[in-house]
């Protein structure tokens, strides 16, 4: 019930997508040059995608994906997860737009924590989970979207919209700290700190965002709002610490102010970083608008990139331009790193005293992850990275520990991988006997895995892909490929091969052995008889191994060249590999051949069942003969053609036996024996009666005799007259007494049977009328 409930609360494209992940798999043919992983992009959208290819196919591994084989591919399933996901993504984004955090942090955080879980069922191919899970988020969010537009009519208080370590909180009713959770509500008076290593980002009404870095104190003095105007006034104490505000430029806000100990300000800035400590306050505008500092009867307007310090002394105020943003080197935009460890690196400033680092769980930077203030490298690694997408940034920090403007975001995403890359050899084959001591060794492996071949690098091409030589030494030959994926992972295959530098023999088997259409060997019994003729010297070994390996015979070729030795045959075909081996215990090549056991005789069938009798004079026989090779009819030969047969019998009269003789390539034999009877002459008809069976009120019987070479018909029509008045109908054939009958209902008055007609199976007829 939990579909059918998801999909009327969705609508209509949810419920779509609950439909067609239950379609039916797509079934592709994989052509010569296609690698599972180009199968996964292509209907998939994602190479990565190839285990669930080999999943939903029943393969045991990559290795038994071949050209010809057909695969079950859930290009159906996959598409309806993506589609879900895509309009769960946009409705919580929708909802996030219109404050969903602030007026329905519960639903919104829901849609978010089901998007979450259906990202994590589609990274394990549980494609009907990802598409319960997406529409559920879709469903939360449409219910925070609802509410956010309801809220945004009224006042409402600012909200803890993401949270990063220990945060604490104390309401003006309270006289201690305790602790703060994800989407508490704040209220006018009530103060908030972070502790070490913790950052706090309020969200207020209007979307506007405040975030607290680590050992900050803050109290939001004042948060009004004016119905009728639409106009807000917010007001922020800054006890201790540092915080960067983020202004919604959207809205029509008439003030928000900020207070620092012994400093007013006055912002039209949508972007500036406030701190404050014991030593000095400090303030940086990264907007065009300006941000107003006022001090010890001095002003100092602070336009884009600038800063001011105020120190705590009597100093003078010292107005500064903040340091240029950094540039961003490794990883790269969007790249992959894996087991939860990113090396970052940039390039700063000369002039930098340090660095500043944020890394989000979004680019707007609502999640904090990591927050590290001080860095005097130009380099960090950060470890114990869950699965995700990440973004970062760098501010360089100069002497009075104002943080210059931001460098450009970039992301990365960390994955979690433990599965070792797949690696295919191709060639040599296991085991194979090569003549060339030039040894191509080739396969697939996963791509940018590192490869290498007897130890030696060989890189494989963006497919996956690999190509390299060796050079093999006579006798037992063994090459070692390793594969190590970037995430560390590493799988080893060894391969051998035999190297012969040997002549070969020709080996051909006698033409008047039967074989199928397939080049089969065909036998009636359990044994076949095999005999040739080979180009090997009298005296080499004929070495024959069943499908096992082990050897079932061992012939010598004679004199003249010819051989014969026997094996087992069975009806599924018993495959075997023939090795010649020289005198000199060489090898020489060989062959392969099947043995199939043919005991099943052919199947003849009639396209038309003869008659048992007809008073036709020819009679027309056809059919299919199976799989015959000779088919006699009587002693005479039919042609066989496409298996079918058609022949002219002319018939005697009477009885006429007809005998079918099939016979396969192997003499299997089928017989089919039946007896046609030429009837020519009509039934005869003796006495007939008809009679009451009591008084005159009582029914009336026909009895009617024949009898005829063949059998009669059971029904003869005969036609009555009741007192001058004729009436039909049928008499019923009683075979044991020779008699037809009928009995008729009561009918007073004179009786006299006109006519009967009497026919037999042969289609001879007679009627005789009675005057």
């Amino acid at each position: 019930m939990r579909w059918i409930g998801a999909a009327l609360l969705l609508g209509a494209p949810a419920a779509l997508a609950v439909v067609e992940i239950d379609g039916p798999l797509t079934t592709v043919r994989v052509e010569q040059g296609q690698s599972i992983r180009d199968l996964a992009a292509l209907y998939l959208k994602d190479p990565d995608l190839w285990p669930q290819i080999i999943e939903f196919s029943g393969l045991g591994s990559v290795v038994d994906v071949r050209p010809g084989i057909e695969l079950k591919v859930p290009v159906v399933q996959v598409a309806a997860a993506d589609d879900a996901l895509a309009i769960s993504l946009v409705s919580i984004q929708k909802a996030t737009a219109e404050g969903a955090r602030i007026f329905a942090p519960i639903e919104i955080g829901t849609a978010i924590e089901k998007r979450d879980e259906a990202v994590e069922y589609r990274t394990a191919g549980e494609w009907r989970e990802v598409v319960v899970h997406a529409n559920e988020a879709t469903a939360h969010a449409e219910q925070a979207l609802d509410i956010s537009l309801q809220q945004r009519d009224r006042a409402a208080e600012a909200v803890l919209s993401d949270i990063h370590g220990a945060v604490e909180g104390s309401k003006p009713v309270e006289t201690g700290w305790s602790g703060r959770r994800l989407n508490d509500f704040l209220i006018e008076f009530e103060r908030l700190r972070t502790l070490s290593a913790s950052t706090a980002q309020v969200t207020f009404r209007d979307l506007s965002r405040l975030r607290l870095n680590p050992n900050s104190n803050a109290v939001i003095q004042r948060m009004r709002s004016d119905p009728l105007t639409g106009a807000e006034t917010t007001k922020v104490s800054l006890v201790e610490g540092d915080f960067y505000a983020l202004l919604n430029q959207l809205h029509n806000r008439a003030d928000f102010e900020v207070e620092v100990p012994g400093v007013e300000t006055e912002a039209t800035s949508a972007d500036f970083w406030v701190s404050h400590d014991s030593a000095a306050s400090r303030f940086a505008n990264y907007d065009d608008a300006e941000m107003r500092i006022k001090a010890r009867g001095q002003t100092i307007g602070l336009g884009r990139n600038e800063g001011a310090l105020v120190p705590a002394n009597e100093g003078d105020l010292v107005e500064v331009t903040v340091l240029d943003r950094p540039v961003l080197f490794a990883p790269s935009d969007r790249e992959q790193i894996f087991n939860g460890t990113v090396a970052l690196a940039w390039q700063g400033t000369a002039e930098a005293a340090g660095y500043w680092l944020e890394i989000a769980g979004d680019v707007d930077f609502n999640a904090m992850k990591v927050s590290e203030w001080g860095l005097t490298d130009r380099t960090k690694t950060v470890e114990r990275l869950d699965a995700g997408d990440y973004f970062w940034r760098i501010s360089a920090l100069d002497a009075y520990g104002l943080p210059g403007e931001r460098s450009l975001v970039r992301s990365f995403t960390a994955v979690l991988d433990a599965t070792p890359p797949f690696l295919t050899v191709l060639a040599p084959g296991e085991d194979a006997i090569l003549r060339d001591a030039a040894v191509r060794v080739s396969g697939e492996s996963e791509p940018r895995a590192s490869l290498t071949v007897n130890g030696a690098p060989v890189p494989p091409d963006e497919t996956g892909r690999f190509e390299a030589h060796v050079e093999a030494v006579p006798g037992l030959n063994e090459v070692v490929l390793e594969a190590i994926d970037r995430a560390g992972n590493r799988t080893s295959k060894t391969r051998r091969f035999t190297y012969r530098a040997d002549r070969l023999a020709a080996l051909g088997f006698d033409p008047s052995i039967p074989t199928d259409d397939a080049g089969h060997l065909l036998t009636r019994g359990p044994e076949l008889g095999v005999s040739g003729s080979s180009t090997a010297e009298p005296g080499s070994r004929l070495i024959v191994r069943d499908a096992t390996g082990e050897v079932v015979a061992d012939a010598l070729v004679a004199e003249d060249g010819r051989f014969a030795f026997t094996v087992e045959a069975d009806e599924a075909g018993a495959a075997y590999e023939v090795e010649v081996v020289a005198v000199s215990g060489a090898a020489e090549g060989g062959t392969g051949f099947t043995a199939t056991r043919d005991a099943l005789p052919p199947e003849l069938s009639f396209g038309e069942p003869p008659p048992r009798a007809t008073a036709v004079r020819w009679l027309q026989l056809w059919g299919s003969a199976g799989d015959a090779v000779a088919l006699a009819v009587n002693g005479t030969d039919l042609a066989i053609t496409d298996g079918s047969f058609e022949t002219l019998l002319s018939l005697v009269p009477g009885s006429n036996p007809i005998e079918l003789v099939a016979t396969d390539r192997v003499g299997n034999v089928a017989m089919q024996e039946l007896a046609v009877v030429l009837d020519l002459d009509p039934p005869e008809v003796g006495a007939a009666e008809v009679r009451r069976t009591g008084g005159a009120d009582d029914g009336i019987e026909i009895v009617v005799a024949a009898t005829d070479a063949t059998d009669l018909k059971q029904a003869a029509a005969y036609t009555l007259s009741v007192d001058g008045e004729e009436r039909s109908g049928y008499l019923r054939y009683d075979p044991e007494s020779g008699l037809y009958r009928e009995t008729l209902p009561p009918a007073g008055g004179r009786l006299k049977l006109v006519e009967v007609t009497v026919e037999d199976y042969a289609g001879n007829a007679t009627v005789r009328r009675f005057d």
